[in-house]
């Protein structure tokens, strides 16, 4: 392995046909394989990931979450060092990718979920990836409202579906180089991601602007709070590994939620753009 040091696009990619492309990057990726058809989400979800090498952090699952057509096929082909991003995406036919990165001197080894909009009728793999997931990425698009609207919900879901009593979630408005169709301010992203208790950024998966910030604060933010959970005394799934009811976890989530006329809420507006901190 390099040293350790900034993020960077590229490495070697295999796909399921075992293709392997030029090793141009300080981070190491592997593709998985599609998911059968036949086979269960839970049961995919973990085969996807193996284990990481000795001494790498992980392998954590980042679930990518919103409406079609909102560029998460992009952000995920970029992830994958697939350089086109959205030029590739007829080609990125993979459900997952794996890549090793190096941030703050700590080796990490992510697996990218790209399966939120898999057509099943009973919804399995969507549950599948809330239960499975170690952080969500909520997409939407800056130049779709609807895509926007949808996001509260699909967190509410996502808070009472998640074993994890306090996940990383971070918003992602994408598309923002499209300031002439943009119909998303940013200030409406900060803020709702301010009241839903969940960081935020604006990305451009077609420019690739942010998109490396994004994956580094994913990291950053399941570092810190597995941290905060040591600091505690938590296991991962909550206090002493007990599993909190639905009920509760959805009364204990809507409690949290700040009101925008506080002063909590002008100090978490700060903060809510920066992917180094709580």
């Amino acid at each position: 392995m390099p040293p350790c040091g900034s993020l960077a696009v590229g490495a070697s990619l295999r796909r399921s046909g075992h293709r392997s492309g030029a090793n141009t990057g300080k981070a190491s990726l592997v593709s998985t394989p599609r998911a059968s058809q036949g086979a269960s989400g839970q049961a995919f979800l973990s085969s996807a990931a193996g284990a990481s090498p000795a001494g790498c952090r992980g392998p954590y699952k980042v679930m990518l979450l919103g409406e079609s057509g909102v560029g998460k096929t992009t952000l995920a082909a970029i992830f994958a060092g697939l350089k086109g991003g959205a030029h590739h995406e007829e080609e990125h036919t993979e459900d997952s990718y794996e890549r090793r990165f190096c941030v703050d001197d700590e080796e990490v080894t992510l697996v990218l979920y790209d399966i939120w909009d898999q057509g099943d009728p009973e919804g399995w793999m969507q549950e599948s990836c809330l239960q499975a997931g170690d952080a969500f990425l909520v997409v939407f698009s800056v130049t779709d409202r609807r895509s926007f609207t949808r996001v509260p919900p699909t967190l509410l879901r996502l808070r009472a579906g998640s074993p994890r009593t306090d996940p990383p979630i971070i918003l992602v408005g994408n598309k923002s180089d499209l300031a002439r169709s943009r119909e998303v301010s940013r200030e409406e992203g900060r803020s709702l991601a301010v009241m839903m208790n969940c960081k935020h950024i604006e990305t451009s998966a077609a420019l690739h602007h942010n998109t490396e910030e994004l994956f580094e604060g994913v990291i950053r933010q399941i570092r810190l709070r597995r941290r905060r959970r040591e600091d505690d005394g938590f296991s991962r799934d909550g206090a002493g590994g007990r599993r909190e009811s639905l009920t509760k976890k959805a009364k204990r989530f809507l409690s949290s939620l700040v009101p925008r006329n506080g002063r909590f809420f002008k100090q978490r507006s700060k903060s809510c753009n920066d992917l180094s901190v709580l």
